[in-house]
């Protein structure tokens, strides 16, 4: 019987691989925990409309269509961007009297031109929202933070952490 040394080197290749992907899984240090904290789940039918009430943008759910991705001078329904948390999304919403300098720096940071050129998040919703109990409300697919103030550090690593960890993040 002659062995063949293409299908036998082909296999080891293969074995080796695998054994790399394995051994990399098991020795890598567990991913930290994401920003925010985590709600539960509250399932994610689509449906025509949804009335939500309460202090805290939901962020899982029955919900409509979604808004289209951007900033937003008039509050937008809670059932929409729902869809679009559902899709790999972050909304970012504020109290309608949080300081103007405050809501100007959100929109620098949250849209083009981008004031850090180093950060250029896509799939944001930026709006204001008059039932959020804090100021500043980061809310994406589960998690939410809630903010006092403008901090540019912890929104921007809310939403490098959070962005795209959903149900359909490839989604548009």
């Amino acid at each position: 019987m002659t062995i063949r040394p293409f299908p036998v080197a082909l296999a080891t290749v293969v074995v080796g691989f695998i054994a790399v992907i394995i051994v990399s899984k098991i020795t890598a240090p567990p991913e930290p925990p994401r920003p925010g904290i985590e709600q539960a789940d509250h399932g994610r039918e689509h449906v025509s409309s949804k009335e939500y009430g309460g202090d805290q943008p939901p962020t899982s759910g029955s919900h409509a269509n979604p808004v289209a991705w951007g900033v937003y001078d008039t509050e937008v329904r809670d059932d929409q961007v729902i869809h679009n948390m559902e899709h790999g999304g972050i909304y970012v919403s504020y109290q309608p009297d949080l300081p103007q300098d405050q809501i100007e720096k959100l929109k620098k940071l949250l849209s083009e031109p981008f004031s850090n050129p180093e950060f250029q998040p896509k799939k944001i919703v930026l709006a204001p929202r008059a039932a959020n109990k804090s100021p500043i409300e980061l809310s994406s697919w589960r998690r939410s933070e809630s903010l006092a103030s403008y901090d540019q550090k912890k929104i921007e690593e809310y939403i490098t952490r959070n962005l795209g960890k959903s149900p359909e993040p490839l989604a548009r």
